[in-house]
C-alpha cells in the first residue's frame, strides 16, 4: 500500500513533480535523482510499484489536496486540445507574453483564446491588469478557477468580455460564463510585440511588398509603424496566423496510448523526440 505525507509542504514538492523542467531533466539527461529524492521524501511504497504508479498515485492526490497550476493546464489541454480540437489543426502555446503580463495557456483555433488560471493559492490582485493586456491581442478571455474565487469573479466580471470557467470538485472544466469578442480592444502595440522578428518581418513583406531599408537598430520601430497602418483586425489575424505556425512536431508517439492523461500536458510542452520517448517509458516503468 502507497503511504503519503498529507501536509501542504510535502504535497507542494510533489507537485514539482509535474512540471516541464522536470521531465526534461529525465528525458534529455537521464536524470532521475531529483524526482526520486522527492518521492522517497514523501512517500512509502512496495518495492513492486513502478514509477508510472507513483506519478498515478501522486497526481490523484494532488487533484484532491492540493491542486497546482499544472493540474489545470493538463485538464485544459486534454479536454480541449485533444478532446474538443484536433492538434492538426490547434496550437497551444504556454507562458506567452502580451504587454507586461504573460498568460499561462494560450489556444490558436479560428481564433486567439487566453486561459488565465488563478489556483486557489493564487492571489487576485493583477488580474485586472492582466486581462487588460490580454484583450488586446486575444479574441476572447477566460479566467479558470476554482470555487474559492468563482463567486468573486462571476461578480466582478459579470458584464463584461470575459469568460469564466470553474475546475471543479470533480475535477471537471465547467464553463460558467462565456467569454466575447475582444476585437475592439485590440492594439497594434501588444500585438506587433507577441511576435518574433522573423514573423514581423514576413507580416510587412507579405502585405507591403518589401521590408523597410533602414538599419538594423531601427528595422522593429519603422516595421511597427508601417504595421500600425494596417486595419487592426487584418493585423491581429496576420499575427494570429503567424503564432498558429509556432506549432510544435508533437510525434505521433504523443497521441499514443502509451502516454498517461497525467503526462499529456508535459509531453507536449517538451515536444519530444521518439528517442526521448523511449528515455520516458523506461523511466515510468522502472520500479521505484
Amino acid at each position: 500500500m502507497i503511504g503519503l505525507k498529507n501536509d501542504i509542504e510535502s504535497l507542494r514538492s510533489l507537485s514539482q513533480i509535474f512540471t516541464p523542467t522536470n521531465f526534461e531533466r529525465i528525458v534529455r539527461r537521464n536524470d532521475f535523482a531529483i524526482t526520486r529524492a522527492r518521492i522517497k521524501k514523501h512517500i512509502s511504497s512496495p518495492n513492486s510499484i513502478n514509477n508510472l504508479e507513483i506519478l498515478q498515485f501522486i497526481y490523484k492526490e494532488l487533484l484532491e489536496k492540493y491542486k497546482s497550476e499544472y493540474l489545470y493546464k493538463n485538464a485544459l489541454l486534454n479536454k480541449l486540445l485533444l478532446g474538443k480540437y484536433s492538434i492538426n489543426t490547434t496550437t497551444v502555446i504556454n507562458e506567452f507574453k502580451v504587454g507586461r503580463s504573460i498568460a499561462d495557456f494560450v489556444l490558436l483555433n479560428g481564433e486567439a483564446k487566453i486561459f488565465e488560471i488563478k489556483t486557489e493559492y493564487d492571489s487576485l490582485e493583477k488580474l485586472d491588469k492582466q486581462l487588460a493586456d490580454y484583450k488586446q491581442f486575444a479574441n476572447k478571455v477566460y479566467v479558470v478557477s476554482n470555487s474559492k474565487f468563482i463567486n468573486k469573479l462571476l461578480s466582478d466580471y459579470c458584464d463584461t468580455t470575459i469568460g469564466i470557467i470553474e475546475f471543479t470538485e470533480n475535477n471537471t472544466l465547467k464553463e460558467l460564463q462565456p467569454a466575447k469578442e475582444n476585437s475592439l480592444l485590440f492594439n497594434h502595440n501588444a500585438i506587433f510585440k507577441t511576435l518574433r522578428k522573423q514573423e514581423y518581418l514576413d507580416i510587412i513583406q507579405e502585405y507591403f511588398g518589401k521590408i523597410p531599408d533602414v538599419p538594423n537598430t531601427r528595422i522593429f520601430r519603422e516595421s511597427l509603424k508601417l504595421a500600425e497602418t494596417i486595419n487592426i483586425v487584418d493585423f491581429q489575424k496576420m499575427a494570429y496566423q503567424k503564432l498558429k505556425e509556432r506549432k510544435l512536431k508533437c510525434s505521433k508517439e504523443f497521441l499514443s496510448d502509451k502516454i498517461p492523461y497525467e503526462l499529456k500536458h508535459i509531453c507536449y510542452s517538451l515536444d519530444m523526440s521518439s528517442k526521448e520517448y523511449s528515455y520516458l517509458y523506461q523511466f515510468l516503468n522502472q520500479k521505484l
